[in-house]
């Protein structure tokens, strides 16, 4: 399984790297929305997994990108944001996401997310 990570936070993406490369999986990671547009092509991920904040555009403007591209129309897309608001639940939904993660997310959520079918959570 190929994962791709968009997260503004070099921490964020190391750790979850290692997490999804300890698990078998084959990983990329970028900064920017923009990066991830680029990887998406050349990668073909199976499962992306984004932060909502990044520096050039929003992570719902990003998945509802990805979801327009044949390489990740039907991917799993799951948001991971630090940052719980009213909406956001129900703006990741009309964006595209499969699954929206507030953080700090246990080893067990992204198990359970990765073994969930699309849009269940």
């Amino acid at each position: 399984m190929r994962v791709l990570l968009v997260d503004r936070s070099e921490e964020t993406r190391d750790m979850f790297a290692a997490l999804f490369l300890n698990l078998g999986y084959e990983v990329r990671t970028v900064a920017t929305a923009t990066e991830a547009l680029a990887w998406v092509p050349l990668f073909r991920p199976h499962a992306v997994f984004t932060g909502i904040f990044l520096p050039d555009q929003s992570g719902f403007d990003l998945c509802t990108l990805l979801r327009k591209m044949p390489q990740t129309a039907s991917a799993l897309i799951v948001a991971i944001t630090g940052h719980m608001g009213p909406d956001a639940a129900r703006l990741a939904a009309e964006a595209g996401f499969d699954h929206y993660l507030v953080k700090p997310v246990s080893l067990d959520a992204i198990l359970a997310t990765l073994q969930a079918p699309p849009g269940s959570a």
